[in-house]
């Protein structure tokens, strides 16, 4: 019997406030993410406490439910990719569904992401702005490269995600309109650059990133294995796998393949890990609340979202009525082979889907009273490594694809129906699609691999998949002042 519990600690809100749009000339292709007031904010940052507190500030933002505790991730994001079953009566999500983004409630989700983000941009763009003014003497050890490589590389994991919902993809148009790249905390307004620019940008502070972050503990330690709590702050693995992700969206293979195998190659060590392959024992489990169904060992970058199970049990238990958010048995039958293949062993789906009263629902993120992985959410998980390494090399060295992709299934209990060597490299590139979509059902990402493909058919969709679907529309504001095309 699960035992949903609560939480009551504190949420840190931040210095700065949220964003203020101001008129300009709507001839200008300008748009307006400035922070809404200056503020002494060097007052904040005489002592090394002041830039902690502030990424602090970030990431507990970016556990919100508009950002990553909820709509980037199981929420808005995850309904664009038609892995749910929804109730038409369905209040929050059914008009997302049908990719209405016009209707009163999908808007205000769409344009409160936009707003919480560049918030959390802009406070990044705070601590990057003083921690070059101040006496470097005030940190400790290494955290002086710490912090400025965690707001770097947020700063560009946030555009990234900025980019991938409300701009074109590479594939489509990469000279067309992107969103604002914005470096600086500033009362000015940001020009709106093209795709391919604003990615080079994002490389560039992962760049960046990487390099300072050479010190990170999870990468230098001595038992790093043992080293969890960088996993939930933007590490070095983080920067390099965000690396792979951003130019695998670009379409630079020989890079992308490279920082994939970065990550593949940190996986494989036999001693001293950062993120090992969660062990079965985790998951065949005597009692539930111990089960690790978010395979929580393998994530290389995750959130700790305090008030997780007031979040999710609205979602995906009986208490969420119409609101459900959960593929039907026949959908999960479908997504994970079940009768097709026989696939009803895949940890994937036989630990993750379970009754709450007469209804199945997904359970992947029910929380448990001394439940040892609440209320922690991944947001870049190893294998997404191991997918891209295999995509790359489907036609190149189709070996290693299928051995990549046939060790992740080892580790979801499919060692028994090992992909064969005879695949073509289009039966390679099927399986990587319907791992994504096994892998990361209710995280978010099988949107962005549709996307970044440019496909033209999002399965279960009623509508052709085109930039109507999958480009995002800005808020209003930003659409008048930028000139959105």
């Amino acid at each position: 019997m699960k035992k949903f519990i609560k939480h009551n600690k504190n949420i840190i809100t931040l210095t700065l406030a949220a964003l203020l749009t101001l008129v300009v000339s709507s001839c200008e292709k300008f748009l307006d993410v400035r922070p809404k007031s200056e503020i002494p904010v060097g007052l904040h940052f005489d002592r090394e406490s002041g830039f902690k507190d502030q990424l602090t500030g970030v990431y507990t933002k970016m556990c919100g439910t508009s950002m990553y505790g909820r709509e980037m991730t199981f929420g808005l994001v995850e309904v664009l990719s038609q892995n749910y079953d929804l109730n038409a009566n369905n209040t929050s999500y059914y008009y997302a569904s049908l990719y209405n983004y016009a209707e009163s409630v999908t808007k205000l989700k769409i344009d409160n992401i936009w707003t919480d983000t560049y918030n959390c941009i802009a406070n990044l763009n705070v601590v990057l702005d003083q921690i070059d003014k101040v006496d470097t003497s005030i940190f400790t050890g290494i955290n002086y490269r710490l912090y400025k490589g965690e707001a770097l590389g947020l700063r560009a994991f946030l555009h990234f995600d900025m980019l991938r919902l409300f701009a074109p993809s590479y594939a489509s148009n990469p000279t067309a309109p992107a969103i604002p790249y914005v470096t600086e905390y500033a009362p000015k307004i940001t020009p709106q650059t093209n795709v391919g620019k604003t990615l080079d940008l994002i490389i560039a502070d992962l760049e960046k990133a990487v390099t300072l972050l050479e010190v990170d503990s999870l990468n230098t330690s001595s038992s790093k294995y043992l080293n969890t709590s960088r996993r939930m702050y933007f590490n070095y693995f983080a920067a390099e796998a965000a690396l792979a992700r951003v130019y695998m969206y670009k379409g630079d293979k020989v890079n992308a393949l490279k920082y994939a195998e970065k990550i593949i190659t940190e996986s494989e060590k036999t001693l001293n890990n950062a993120f090992a392959w969660t062990h079965y024992t985790s998951l065949e489990t005597t009692y539930e609340y111990e089960c690790n169904r978010t395979y929580t060992t393998e994530h290389v970058f995750q959130l700790k979202v305090n008030k997780m199970n007031d979040i999710v049990k609205y979602f995906f238990t009986n208490l969420a009525g119409n609101n459900a958010l959960s593929p039907s048995d026949t959908k999960a039958d479908v997504i994970y082979e079940k009768t097709s293949k026989g696939y009803g062993n895949d940890y994937r789906m036989n630990k993750c889907f379970q009754y709450d009263g007469a209804k199945r629902y997904l359970s992947k993120f029910w929380q448990y009273e001394n439940g040892p992985h609440n209320n922690i959410f991944p947001i870049i998980r190893k294998t997404e490594a191991y997918y891209i390494a295999a995509e790359i090399l489907k036609n190149t060295d189709k070996a290693r694809a299928i051995q990549l992709l046939n060790l992740v299934r080892s580790y979801r209990k499919l060692s028994s129906y090992p992909l064969p060597a005879t695949l073509t490299a289009d039966e390679v590139n099927t399986e990587i699609f319907k791992e994504y979509r096994k892998e990361f059902l209710a995280e978010g990402q099988l949107f962005f691999y549709y996307k970044r493909l440019n496909l033209p058919v999002i399965e279960g969709a009623g509508v052709s998949a085109n930039n109507s679907i999958y480009v995002l529309p800005m808020p209003d504001n930003e659409i008048e002042f930028g000139q959105r095309q």
